[in-house]
């Protein structure tokens, strides 16, 4: 979704997600005016209309022409994975009737080699 600021021209792109279904305010990263919208499934239904105070949202990425606007308080960060799930193989608990119940974090004893100890079990 794209938000052209009438103001300066600056393209202010929204990302679909925090922005599908989203009532609210927005800044424009050119001139950090205050846009007021409302977007229902990924469509406009009002605005934009300019407002005061702070943002709700900020755009995900900007730019001036063909040069990007990006920084603090401009736009919002890119998303990271989070460090406590990230490289982390999980141990598979099943049922008795071999259905998956859980998953927990391995540790070196549930390992033969660099396999899990239920894979190499099943295998044989």
């Amino acid at each position: 979704m794209l938000l052209i600021c009438p103001t300066c021209n600056v393209k202010n792109y929204l990302d679909p997600y925090p922005f599908w279904n989203f009532k609210g305010t927005t800044q424009c990263a050119g001139c950090r005016k205050i846009w007021r919208l409302e977007i229902a499934n990924g469509a406009c239904v009002s605005g934009p209309e300019a407002a005061s105070g702070t943002a709700t949202l900020l755009p995900g990425f900007a730019e001036r022409g063909h040069e990007p606007i990006s920084g603090e308080g401009l736009t919002r960060p890119a998303p990271r994975a989070q460090k406590v799930t990230l490289c982390k193989p999980k141990r598979i608990e099943r049922n008795i009737n071999g259905k998956v119940i859980s998953g927990h974090p391995l540790t070196k004893n549930d390992l033969v080699g660099s396999r899990a100890r239920f894979m190499v079990a099943g295998a044989k």
